[in-house]
């Protein structure tokens, strides 16, 4: 912001002095001597000459064509002098103001009370409240985005599952990651010539692993070999122990429940397991070489099918998911087995979800369980898939996630469980 100097102020209030100058020689020729004695006489022919509005002869100021005229017409810098006050100035305006010491740049000084933005317990005590000014609140303005330590989506959802598997009465068994095929696919009634066990279905380990007491061993064999005393047949091979006895990454966590028939389990009894499995398949959109079961099994008298379609829709009620659709499918070890689908309205589409059966009585024999025994296992990555609405496995596990969508979900999509 401009204002004009005294030097300014006083030519505002008098004319300026060239103008005074031209003014006075309209009336009469001037000697020079004469007009010395004039105001600001050196500043008038300063600037008078420099617009050639006069000229001197034999010492006699006389005024110019030019001069003649410029009384009549608007001067420059008079104008200017008047925009000074509505701070109206171009650049090049101030330029040539400063240039002739009319104007200087004033300071401006603000006296503003700081907002306070919290009532405070001090403020309400000592009366201050009524004197300060408070900040307004906006609710509408975003507020800036905070990432702090955040779950996994999936480590929220195993944590959600398991959360109901409690509530509905179930204990959680646990197993190792690496099994002998005994375990993984002999121990519950899987043919050791079955496609499964190809190298191109399971990630086989170097070394042997021990069986366990023979006692076992010799139920599995027999039932594996010729059904035992179920009145199967079995498969009617002959079993080799050390195709058993191959170390590999779980491809299931029914492994865990077979270890855990083999502890012995009460009757009736629920039991519950969560964690990795692997499956040596081409990574596509709904399948990944490693993905996260959740397994689980029911024993008692008088289960059957209803009973296990009644579980997997309850179970999957509790998640949020209402459209339920079955489809029977071929298990080795449960008959009948089903597969189940759940409908995404906002995908619009259906999706696996999981896997399910009645354990086949060959399945259960070694184990003296003579009750029947629903179980099923759910991948968690396409459960993932169906709650935050993806259409690929990889946007949910892998080092193909998006950062920012880790950073950004919907945690209530889980939480409202």
């Amino acid at each position: 912001m401009y204002k004009l100097t005294e030097e300014g102020l006083k030519y505002l209030k008098k004319g300026l002095p060239e103008i005074n100058l031209v003014k006075k020689l309209k009336e009469r020729e001037l000697k020079f001597a004469d007009a010395k004695k004039l105001e600001n006489f050196n500043i008038a022919l300063q600037w008078a000459k420099k617009n050639n509005w006069i000229k001197i002869e034999k010492g006699i100021l006389k005024l110019t064509e030019k001069g003649e005229k410029a009384t009549k017409e608007k001067y420059k810098i008079e104008e200017l002098l008047n925009k000074v006050a509505k701070n109206e100035l171009s650049e090049e305006e101030v330029r040539i103001l400063s240039k002739r010491n009319l104007i200087k740049k004033e300071k401006e000084i603000r006296m503003e009370r700081k907002e306070i933005l919290n009532l405070t317990p001090e403020l309400l005590k000592t009366g201050l409240w009524r004197e300060v000014k408070f900040k307004k609140y906006n609710v509408e303005v975003p507020g800036k985005k905070i990432y702090p330590g955040k779950k996994h989506p999936l480590n929220l959802i195993i944590e959600k599952i398991r959360e109901i598997f409690v509530e509905m009465g179930f204990k959680e068994i646990n197993g190792p990651l690496i099994e002998t095929a005994f375990w993984d696919m002999d121990s519950m009634f899987i043919p050791q010539d079955h496609p499964a066990r190809e190298i191109q279905d399971t990630f086989y380990l170097s070394g042997k692993g021990d069986l366990p007491d023979k006692d076992l061993v010799d139920k599995v064999r027999e039932i594996q070999e010729k059904g035992g005393k179920t009145g199967s047949i079995g498969w009617r091979i002959k079993w080799n122990p050390e195709i058993a006895r191959q170390l590999l990454l779980r491809t299931h966590t029914t492994a865990v429940t077979y270890r855990k028939f083999a502890r012995g389990i009460e009757i009736p009894s629920k039991y519950f397991c969560i964690g990795r499995v692997f499956r040596n398949e081409e990574a596509d959109s709904t399948h990944l070489p490693e993905f996260h079961q959740a397994e689980g099994f029911i024993a008692a008298e008088g289960l059957n099918l209803r009973s296990l379609m009644g579980f997997i829709k309850e179970f999957y009620s509790k998640i949020g998911i209402e459209k339920i659709k079955f489809k029977f499918a071929y298990n080795p070890y449960t008959e009948p087995s089903l597969e189940a689908f759940g409908y995404s309205e906002k995908m619009k589409r259906w999706i696996e979800l999981i896997n399910s059966g009645i354990f086949r009585p060959e399945a259960l024999a070694p184990y003296n369980i003579k009750v029947p025994v629903i179980a099923w296992g759910l991948a968690v990555e396409r459960l993932a898939m169906f709650v935050f609405e993806k259409k690929s496995i990889k946007e949910i596990l892998g080092h193909t996630c998006d950062l920012k969508d880790l950073r950004e979900y919907d945690i209530l999509k889980v939480e409202k469980w």
